[in-house]
């Protein structure tokens, strides 16, 4: 069972390998992929849309929980992340319309495609069809997530803790960056924030070789475990063996329009 309150939305290795696209048929590889190509359309798109990063952040956590719960079967990945950037912005209250997120994602798609980056006439059937798909899913991504969407991103522990390590300061942009780079892994649905915090500094300072206090172990002063680090480490390194994440076509429209 999953479990979900107000700032918590954690599961198991195990429940992950059986989720709903597992058992639609898709394999780890896909399923991984899937998941790391949606995440970099949310990343490039707020990026377009010169959101905050915090913005980004959060829309990669939402689409991961979504997808812990439906499967990208039923829901299609495009449309899941653009409304996962439009819902993210006014949780993060940057809200931007839903005019700008449509037009950016639709230009994403035609590069993408390698087709003539073409205006999107708000006034054409094509962008009413996009729009109500926008609705629809946010309204989706609403009730799977019970509306309680609060996200904790682990970018906020990181000044406090490497302050408290005394780090050398170029350590923190690159655990900042190894933080970003996580949003593509289901690290958030797997531990809290503060331990994947503790992974990318960890990370970091073994990339720069810089020490940190073993005596007594730095990790216990932020309630972390090192089997749990270690993990965090793991998963980074994996990810960054994958080759560039590519759209692969599995969702199947139903009858009733999704």
């Amino acid at each position: 069972m999953i479990y979900n309150t107000i700032d918590t939305f954690y599961l198991t290795e195990e429940q992950l390998k059986n989720s709903p696209s597992r058992k639609d048929g898709i394999n780890e590889a896909t399923e991984t992929n899937l998941r790391i190509y949606g995440c970099n359309l949310i990343q490039e798109s707020g990026i377009l849309l010169k959101l905050p990063q915090a913005v980004m952040a959060t829309g990669q956590v939402l689409f991961h929980r979504f997808y812990c719960k439906k499967s990208f079967v039923c829901f299609n990945v495009k449309s899941v992340a653009a409304s996962c950037v439009w819902l993210a912005s006014k949780l993060e209250e940057t809200p931007t319309e839903a005019g700008h997120v449509l037009n950016v994602f639709h230009r994403m798609e035609c590069k993408r495609e390698n087709l003539l980056v073409e205006h999107l006439d708000s006034y054409s059937k094509k962008y009413s069809e996009l729009k109500m798909d926008l609705i629809t899913t946010e309204r989706h991504l609403l009730k799977e997530m019970g509306f309680i969407c609060q996200v904790e991103n682990p970018h906020k522990f990181i000044p406090n803790y490497m302050a408290i390590l005394q780090t050398p300061s170029e350590l923190r942009q690159e655990a900042w960056n190894l933080a970003n780079d996580s949003l593509r892994t289901t690290l958030c649905v797997r531990f809290k924030s503060p331990v994947v915090a503790c992974g990318v500094i960890y990370a970091a300072a073994r990339r720069f070789n810089v020490p940190l206090p073993e005596n007594p172990p730095w990790w216990k002063a932020f309630d972390a475990d090192k089997s749990e680090i270690d993990e965090v480490c793991r998963v980074l390194t994996h990810l960054y063996s994958l080759p560039k994440a590519q759209y692969v076509h599995v969702y199947k429209e139903r009858q009733d329009g999704r």
